[in-house]
């Protein structure tokens, strides 16, 4: 029985960081059945830099090739990097890869996963409703779990679970888990960074994963979830389909860039409807994605007449006029519950919508409350989201507030 493979990976740096280092592969490489994620470790563009590198030596290979010693070639790379550059001394990254045979375009007697990773990435299977991990974190607290000491629950919740005990940058010689294991139609794997795993509850990753349609929106979904459990971490995913090769048909004209949409704040967000076809999506703030999904064939479209032409495009502007209406009325809603601080006559204001740079001008906010805080008072720990109007909720802006007024005699600014 043919296979194909319907993925789709999101990124999105979260509320806490300015960067994100994290970085993804979902097909794009030499080998179109390999999709990795790895989280970059070292501070400000160190890590971009180590997780850019590992998906880099994974882009180039081969399906043939050794999925394990291509991770070590990658170790060996950020270690060169960071000996040549003293900016990027002790960059590191975790890194989660699969590798499929027998799906999307491979052959094998038996379709199989190959699922190898260093560091607290991770990568879960869901069967049949039921999700299940299959890599182990190579952390201090996943050791505390094998020794029986933790539970899972109680390992997600600990303060150390960051404490990672294997990275690539390490050392010269780094070990690689690989697991390997059947898969059917119907799976679907998920590989994420801990800004996922951190932020929400396994029971909660997997009732996300079961009830997504698609792997598009699945990603997107838990990139949400994540966000609004925190964000505290830079969040990656990437969620993989397995599905049978559907019956072929006569040939259809392939499909270019769909029309964008952005919600405020403006962002970019890329997605790759077919393998070698980029085109874009609808996201989250912030969230970039990327997508791969099996080759699609339709039906060849006859000439229509003058009239029939006239009637179609009528009927596409009515339905875009209906999908628009229908997306102003959730957009308004979010907008209305979101919250950013600014300067007005030198005094701190919490206002309440969005800043005028994030609607092109268009005025979509009110002042919420006017604070008694004055602008040579704001430490500039504070200032730059205060003049970058970051998005908050209104507990987060309250508690900005309060840390200000909570400052033992601020400094007074010229």
């Amino acid at each position: 029985m043919a296979l194909h493979l319907d993925a789709f990976g999101a990124t999105h740096a979260g509320k806490i960081r300015k960067n994100n280092e994290d970085s993804l592969l979902v097909g794009e490489g030499r080998d179109h059945s390999l999709f990795a994620v790895a989280d970059g470790i070292g501070g400000f563009e160190a890590g971009e830099v180590a997780s850019s590198i590992a998906v880099d030596v994974l882009k180039v290979l081969a399906p043939s090739d050794s999925l394990e010693e291509a991770i070590g070639k990658a170790n060996r790379r950020i270690l060169e990097s960071a000996r040549s550059d003293e900016k990027l001394s002790g960059m590191g990254t975790t890194v989660v890869a699969a590798r499929f045979r027998g799906a999307g375009g491979s052959s094998s007697d038996e379709p199989l996963a190959e699922v190898s990773h260093v560091g607290d990435s991770r990568a879960y299977l869901l069967r049949g409703g039921e999700m299940k991990p299959v890599t182990e974190d190579h952390s201090l607290v996943a050791e505390l779990v094998r020794s029986g000491d933790l539970t899972r629950a109680e390992a997600s919740e600990h303060p150390q679970r960051n404490l990672i005990t294997r990275a690539l940058g390490a050392e010269e010689e780094v070990a690689v888990d690989t697991a390997v294991l059947p898969v059917e139609v119907g799976d679907r794997l998920l590989l994420c960074s801990d800004g996922l795993s951190d932020m929400v509850p396994e029971a909660k990753i997997g009732e996300i994963l079961s009830s997504a349609n698609d792997p598009e929106w699945g990603a997107r979904a838990l990139v949400s979830a994540a966000l609004d459990g925190g964000g505290a971490d830079n969040i990656t995913v990437v969620v993989i389909d397995v599905r049978e090769e559907p019956a072929e048909e006569p040939p259809a004209p392939t499909r270019n860039d769909t029309q964008e949409l952005r919600a405020a704040p403006l962002v970019e967000d890329n997605a790759v409807p077919m393998p070698e076809t980029r085109g874009r999506a609808p996201a989250r703030d912030g969230a970039t994605g990327h997508g791969l999904r099996g080759k699609k064939r339709g039906r060849a479209r006859k000439r229509r007449s003058g009239a029939a032409r006239a009637l179609a495009a009528l009927v596409r502007w009515t339905a875009a006029l209906v999908v628009l209406a229908a997306l102003a009325t959730p957009f308004y809603l979010w907008a209305n519950s979101q919250y950013y601080l600014g300067f007005d006559g030198g005094v701190v204001v919490i206002y309440r919508g969005l800043p005028p740079e994030y609607t092109l001008g268009f005025p979509l906010y009110e002042e919420h409350q006017r604070t008694d805080l004055r602008e040579s008072q704001v430490d500039e720990l504070y200032r730059g989201q205060i003049v970058e109007h970051e998005l908050k909720s209104l507990e987060e802006a309250e508690r900005v507030v309060r840390d200000l007024r909570a400052e033992e005699d601020p400094p007074e600014r010229p």
